[in-house]
């Protein structure tokens, strides 16, 4: 990989010298915070590319199903809508905590 290494110095080098890495946006500022950072070395590589190819995990999607339910309870307009859109609205939240909790100990668990 020593190779690949030098071969990328040797690209950077040529492009500093042509001049076309001046006056980037965002050159002299800090880098932006990693939105990674609490997650752990041993899983940062695959939470990156998840991330990156648009995966999003089952506690989002139940959030905003538990949301879209509270929405909807909110809404209700006689006492038996309202009864229904609360056992929706509880069923949606149990989902979101039984996922929650799974999730938490998948990664407390993990090594890394």
């Amino acid at each position: 990989m020593d190779w690949m290494k030098n071969l990328a110095e040797q690209r950077i080098a040529a492009a500093q010298r042509a001049g076309e890495l001046d006056n980037l946006p965002g050159a002299g500022e800090p880098l932006p915070p990693d939105k990674f950072s609490g997650v752990s070395p041993g899983l940062r590589a695959a939470v990156t590319i998840l991330s990156n190819s648009g995966y999003v995990p089952e506690e989002v999607d139940l959030l905003r199903e538990m949301n879209e339910a509270r929405e909807m309870l909110r809404s209700a307009s006689t006492d038996a809508e309202r009864a229904d859109r609360m056992r929706e609205f509880q069923n949606a939240e149990l989902k979101y905590n039984i996922a929650l909790d799974r999730h938490r100990r998948i990664f407390n668990d993990f090594p890394g």
